[in-house]
């Protein structure tokens, strides 16, 4: 109803598994106003695939396909497996290439675990109410996830389905929308330190720079190879820039670390790791800061390493300041010293408690664990999957630790929310194929913009 109110010339197509006179009664009550105004066809059982995928042509009527196709089959009582003649109809969906995008409702039909063969696959799938554990099942693709709120939820900001595990709404950002105190410095907001980069990979720093620069942090200080930091400087004169001596490979010389350590009082938090290289000095330079430095740590792209996470270990036996980790999935892995791609929660929960670390575990569900609780980000999408949106969040999560506002696990959220959206707004305004990963730092302010 609401589609054809708002699309006057759209033409819907229903089909049906059963009688459309012998329906459910709230879905009778839904249906009786839209006779007349749709077509439906009834898909009985013993009809082939080739059957209705006459249907669909005929329905489609052109080239141009369908523009939406929306999955409402099966509901909560669905137990697998799925039976004639939904079966054939899920089978032929699938393989019908005229339909633009596929949206479920709560689960696609089919969908209940990780072990379900035959299930509607869905582009997203919209999850109303209290989101399906099942949709968060790491081996589980339901497509691009949305929550829905309908009012069931305890807070705006997160939905839980269990005590320890919740989503993350775009409401989280309300801290950050709120207007900043009249009496505000540049001191009030931290000091963000970024150690990285190398000769041959200048452009991770700069992003992870650029990004921290847009996270309402006070100051930012990056420490850039020798001889790279006077043409960054150039492009992020906000910051300030300290050149590092370099090895003969192009990499930060472990032997200068004095250049950090007579500043860091200074700084509030530490962003390691953007462009440092795999080289051995890189790793030295990621040990002795960690070994050293008191402060609220972030480890990312070359410096997670299990040798470095090792040190972690160690430093957080002395009641040091927390350490994130902001690895991908195959950097988890080889951190973690996994001998397969096994990402569960409880690995990942086990993981944290082990080295004393809380891990934002990058991905089409991005994960932030404490060791305890886990909160999942639907937010972000495809565009996202392009070398240096890692660097980007890198920079955005150091620099909201840095301001010291509030507890870890928020400025964690806050960072993966702001960047998750404000990539989705670069999706809608440009695509998702012909962009440049740094245009996502242009829709920051729009995201913090909206009303809450």
């Amino acid at each position: 109803n609401q589609l054809l109110d708002e699309f006057p010339g759209s033409r819907i197509t229903l089909l049906f598994t059963a009688d459309a006179n012998k329906l459910r009664l709230l879905l009778s009550r839904a249906y009786e106003p839209l006779k007349g105004r749709v077509t439906h066809h009834r898909i009985e059982a013993g009809m082939d695939e080739a059957a209705i995928d006459r249907i669909l042509d005929r329905e489609a009527a052109s080239e141009h396909g369908f523009d939406l196709c929306i999955d409402g089959l099966l509901g909560m009582s669905f137990r697998p497996p799925v039976r004639e003649p939904m079966d054939t109809l899920i089978k032929a969906v699938n393989s019908f290439d005229r339909i633009k995008l596929r949206a479920a409702v709560d689960l696609p039909s089919g969908r209940g675990d990780h072990s379900d063969k035959l299930f509607f696959r869905a582009d997203f799938t919209y999850a109303t109410g209290i989101p399906k554990k099942a949709l968060f099942n790491e081996s589980v693709d339901c497509g691009r996830i949305r929550v829905i709120d309908l009012g069931f939820q305890r807070t705006s900001e997160c939905a839980a389905f269990s005590a320890k595990e919740t989503v993350l709404a775009d409401d989280a950002l309300r801290p950050l929308r709120a207007l900043r105190p009249s009496n505000a410095n540049k001191y009030t907001y931290g000091h963000v330190f970024i150690v990285g980069g190398s000769a041959s990979m200048p452009g991770a720093l700069l992003m992870a720079v650029q990004a921290a620069v847009r996270s309402g942090v006070g100051l930012v200080t990056a420490f850039a190879p020798s001889s790279v930091s006077a043409s960054l400087a150039a492009q992020v004169p906000e910051a300030m820039w300290v050149p590092w001596p370099e090895k003969d490979d192009g990499t930060l010389d472990a032997a200068a670390i004095q250049l950090l350590l007579g500043r860091v009082e200074r700084a509030t938090a530490v962003l390691i790791g953007p462009g440092m290289g795999k080289e051995e000095s890189a790793e030295l330079v990621a040990r002795a800061i960690i070994e050293q430095v008191k402060l609220p740590i972030v480890l990312d792209a070359d410096a997670l390493r299990s040798e470095v996470i090792e040190s972690v270990a160690k430093r957080q036996k002395s009641g040091s300041d927390p350490v994130i980790l902001t690895p991908h999935t195959g950097e988890f892995t080889r951190m973690a010293k996994l001998a397969k791609k096994e990402l569960s929660n409880e690995t990942l929960r086990a993981f944290c408690q082990e080295f004393q670390v809380t891990t934002v575990l990058k991905g089409p569900l991005t994960r932030i664990c404490d060791g305890d609780t886990v909160r999942y980000s639907t937010f972000g999408g495809p565009v996202l999957s392009r070398g240096g949106s890692g660097d980007l969040l890198a920079g955005l999560i150091g620099g909201m630790i840095a301001q010291r506002r509030f507890d870890v696990p928020a400025a964690l959220s806050f960072g993966v929310v702001l960047h998750g959206l404000a990539a989705e707004r670069l999706a809608q305004e440009k695509g998702q194929v012909c962009v440049h990963t740094t245009q996502l730092l242009d829709y920051l302010p729009d995201v913090l913009r909206l009303s809450s």
